[in-house]
């Protein structure tokens, strides 16, 4: 199976203001945040978030995305609610980030791998299908920039203490 990623719409109108435009509107982003997304949500509001699907690009982080909501017609919810189990979003330095390099039809740039706290019992939604790339630590804070699901499409259950959840975030424009 292939990965399956796609950026926001929210989060390409945000690069779109930084270049070409230059439009003196958000500062440029120099922590990025990593939040994982779990089978509690929806593609579009019908399609359940698997190894196979991420949220519509249509989706607005802090209107669908509502931590630990799965409403939303445009898809949504999934993000475990932070502090159940442990759960933080993890930052991602800008140092963080590899030059990009040619992947497939595309280019991507890839982070070191990022650690998430150690579980301390099961998230308030356990099954990780993927992770979002974000620009807020805050639940329902901020955009999302970038979905996808894991490179293998698997689901990793967050059920238990005891497990730490690794992730090397990437995120990619093809042609």
């Amino acid at each position: 199976m292939a990965v399956v990623e796609n950026f926001t719409n929210e989060g390409l109108d945000r690069i779109l203001s930084f270049i070409p435009r230059n439009s003196g509107g958000p500062a440029v982003d120099t922590t990025l945040y990593l939040a994982a997304i779990t089978t509690a949500g929806t593609v579009d509001g019908t399609t359940a978030l698997n190894g196979n699907n991420v949220p519509s690009r249509l989706t607005v982080w802090a209107t669908d995305y509502i931590t630990g909501n799965a409403a939303g017609t445009r898809g949504g919810g999934g993000d475990p609610i932070i502090g159940t189990g442990a759960y933080a979003r993890k930052s991602i330095a800008n140092s963080d980030w590899g030059a990009p390099v040619t992947n497939g039809a595309g280019r991507q740039t890839t982070s070191l791998q990022e650690s998430f706290a150690q579980s301390t019992a099961a998230w308030s939604n356990q099954n990780v299908v993927g992770f979002a790339i974000v620009t807020a630590a805050t639940a329902g804070a901020g955009i999302a920039y970038f979905y996808s699901t894991f490179t293998d499409n698997s689901t990793v259950a967050m059920n238990a203490s005891g497990i730490a959840l690794q992730i090397q975030p990437f995120w990619q424009f093809d042609v």
